[in-house]
């Protein structure tokens, strides 16, 4: 098993507390709506402390949980262990998904594709490891537009340090449009919270072509 870095144990430290405030005002809605569209053998990759877990649907073939960093894989184990079915939480790497080509029929993502360091090759890893057909389920924040864009722009160097990586200001939708899937259906909505760098959301569904 690997030990958390620094970064990664500041990250656990203040991240589940705040975003189970999020949860609370309105985010856990817009989870429990993406998940339910959840079938079959499922991946989600940066599970993180298992907010999702509770949302996704009964009856899943297998939930495997993805989440690197250590200080969060303990608490995603408790959450895991309340589920009835198959569940499996594993360490891992976006960039390089360790299953065979194919061998999912949902893959799904919340609040992660900010701070993967090459967020284009991950998603191709999501492709592969997706069946033909196979659903990608995303809930992402995204950049946002004037002087917003802006703000994300001057403020993603510190969230980039307190976030584990978090890039505010990157652009999720055009990396979507440029990788091999066909968007079935996408949401502009908003984060209920203050926190200016990460309130544009955009919360949908792409196939496998």
């Amino acid at each position: 098993m690997t030990t958390a870095t620094l970064g990664q144990r500041f990250f656990a430290s203040w991240y589940p507390g705040f975003m189970s405030r999020v949860e609370r005002a309105g985010q856990a809605d817009l989870r429990r709506a993406q998940l339910s569209r959840a079938s079959g053998r499922t991946l989600e990759i940066g599970a993180g402390d298992g907010l999702s877990v509770a949302h996704y649907p009964d009856g899943l073939d297998e939930l495997v949980l993805l989440e690197p960093n250590p200080a969060l894989r303990a608490r995603l184990t408790t959450r895991a262990d309340t589920r009835t079915g198959p569940v499996t939480v594993v360490d891992g790497d976006a960039h390089r998904l360790d299953f065979p080509a194919a061998s999912f029929d949902t893959v799904t993502a919340s609040l992660v594709f900010c701070s993967v360091r090459d967020p284009a090759r991950a998603l191709r890893e999501v492709h592969r490891v997706l069946r033909p057909g196979g659903r990608f389920l995303f809930h992402e924040h995204v950049r946002g537009t004037g002087l917003r864009a802006g703000v994300q722009d001057v403020l993603t160097p510190l969230q980039r340090r307190l976030a584990d990586g978090c890039h505010a200001n990157r652009d999720f939708e055009r990396l979507l449009a440029a990788a091999d899937f066909d968007i079935e259906d996408i949401a502009h909505t908003r984060m209920p919270t203050m926190m200016p760098t990460i309130v544009p959301l955009v919360v949908g569904t792409a196939r496998r072509r």
